[in-house]
Parts: structure tokens; C-alpha cells; sequence
């Protein structure tokens, strides 16, 4: 049962990708999303969503990625600020269950939980032999949350790239996983072997807890279709390719 204490989720969006937008927007209203709130980078993004009722707030954005990644972790330090809990989703990180009603997200406590990626970065993929993924996280309400988005609203403006700096900011607080190296089992992409497991890895850096979700339930890569959650998977940046791709996977 949902309620108005759950998560707020939020998304991001320009007109370019307005399509998907509505796709992924209709898709998690089925699922019982009810506290939604949409990042417009556009007017036309925020007039469509005025024009349905959705919640909304309009961003200057200059067109640039580096900046997005800027203005992004910039809202989710002042959501943490203000003691909001909150999920961040990739408005192509299709959600097939709830993750509020189902799977490993909903009984974590940690201050942070997060997706996993595949090898990006690199020099953190050869540390830890997986690496956390922005395209899906959520957030409790906690100082020691607070303080990781501060370090990284500075740290961004440096790498242009939130993926690289959340998990480059982690390693170098030298975060303690609750694992070996190996994982149960291996995926690969490109050359590498990225390193899963079933359950939940947990992970420590001084005050701040952090959990990494099972590659099975919140696929970056395709896995076991039975106790998939959200699929995430890689698709083309061109909105057009990523729907002909959801329809292909029957996602759309």
C-alpha cells in the first residue's frame, strides 16, 4: 500500500525525449506512483506537464551534458537538504514492478541505494569489480546523505560526469563492501567481466551506508526475467532508437 510518506520520484526531461517521457510517466502511474514531480529543461516539457496535472519544475539548462549532470546533482542536494527522501530514475530505466511493493530496494536502510552499472568508470571497475550506476538511486533522508551530494555538487563541476564522481568520491573514502571481489556470477560487456550477485552488497564510508542492488532486479544488462524490477538497459541516446528498442522488448 502506497502513501503519501513514500519516496518522492523524480525525473528529468527535455522536449527531445517527450515521448518516453509519457511512455515512462504512464507506465510507473500503473504502477501506483502517485508523488511524481518532473526537472524540465524546456518549456515545452513543462507545458505538456501543466497540461496533465503532473508536477513539475522548470530548469535553465544550457544544452550541454556536463551541465545536466551539474543541474542534476544540484537538485539532489537541495531535495537532501530540505530532508527529502527521494528516488532518481533515468526516464529509460523502465520500471516493470514497484520497487516501493517489491524486490530487495524496499527492506534496505541504507543512506543510499544504488543500480548497478556495467564498467564506467573504468579505474573503479578494476578496484571493486562493479561500479554504482545514477540512472537509478534512492536516497533517505539522512545528514550523512546530505553531506555525500554536497561533496559532490563541488566535485561534478570538476569531472562534468555525476557517474564519475559518485563512485571516484566513494573509493577515495575508502567505502568497506560487504564482499569479496568475485561476485556469484559474471556479465560481460565489451572486454570486461562486471561482477554480481543475487542479494544486496553493503558498503560503508565513514558515517554514510550505501547498498548496491542486485544486477537481477535493476538490470543495466539483460539477466533473469523472472526478478526483474526495473530494466535499464544500454540503448542509443536518440529517443526514436531507444522506443524502437522498448518495442522490440516489449516495453513499449
Amino acid at each position: 500500500m502506497l502513501s503519501e510518506c513514500d519516496p518522492l520520484v523524480v525525473v528529468f526531461s527535455d522536449s527531445s525525449y517527450l515521448p518516453l517521457l509519457q511512455l515512462w510517466v504512464r507506465r510507473v502511474n500503473e504502477l501506483g506512483v502517485r508523488r511524481l514531480q518532473v526537472y524540465c529543461l524546456d518549456n515545452c516539457t513543462s507545458d505538456w506537464c501543466s497540461s496533465k496535472g503532473i508536477a513539475s519544475v522548470s530548469m535553465k539548462w544550457n544544452g550541454d551534458l556536463c551541465d545536466l549532470w551539474v543541474q542534476r546533482i544540484r537538485v539532489f542536494s537541495a531535495l537532501a537538504a530540505a530532508g527529502e527522501e527521494f528516488i532518481h530514475s533515468d526516464i529509460d530505466a523502465m520500471w516493470i514492478r514497484n520497487p516501493l511493493q517489491a524486490g530487495s530496494a524496499r527492506d534496505s536502510a541504507e543512506d543510499l541505494l544504488f543500480s548497478q552499472g556495467t564498467v564506467w568508470p573504468p579505474d573503479i571497475h578494476d578496484q571493486w569489480g562493479f561500479v554504482l550506476c545514477c540512472g537509478w538511486f534512492w536516497a533517505k533522508p539522512s545528514a550523512a546523505a546530505q553531506r555525500f551530494f554536497e561533496a559532490l555538487e563541488t566535485d561534478v563541476q570538476r569531472t562534468g560526469d555525476d557517474q564519475v564522481s559518485v563512485n571516484r568520491l566513494l573509493a577515495a573514502q575508502q567505502v568497506r563492501w560487504s564482499h569479496s571481489r568475485q561476485g556469484e556470477y559474471q556479465r560481460t560487456f565489451g572486454d570486461r567481466d562486471v561482477q554480481c550477485w543475487s542479494h544486496v552488497i553493503r558498503g560503508q564510508a565513514g558515517s554514510l551506508s550505501i547498498a548496491l542492488l542486485p544486477q537481477r532486479e535493476f538490470q543495466r544488462l539483460p539477466d533473469d526475467p523472472e526478478q526483474v524490477v526495473v530494466k535499464h538497459y544500454l540503448t542509443p541516446k536518440n529517443c526514436a532508437q531507444k522506443l524502437t528498442a522498448f518495442r522490440a522488448w516489449g516495453l513499449a
